[in-house]
């Protein structure tokens, strides 16, 4: 949010994003778990095809 970005796959700080620790920490495991999603896999679906097409992959 700080950099405006419309989600964490347009960041450029960060080649992988596993890198990034308010990513890929304790509490976002731990929510992913509870919730049976994976931000990180679904971030990098959104760098590959766009976040409009992943919004209707995702409906």
């Amino acid at each position: 949010m700080n950099n405006e970005y419309d989600t964490c796959a347009d960041c450029k700080d960060f080649q992988e994003l596993r890198e990034c620790k308010k990513l890929n920490n304790i509490v976002s495991k731990i929510f992913g778990f509870f919730s049976e999603t994976n931000r990180i896999e679904s971030l990098n679906r959104i760098k590959e095809i766009g976040l409009e097409k992943f919004k209707s992959e995702n409906i």
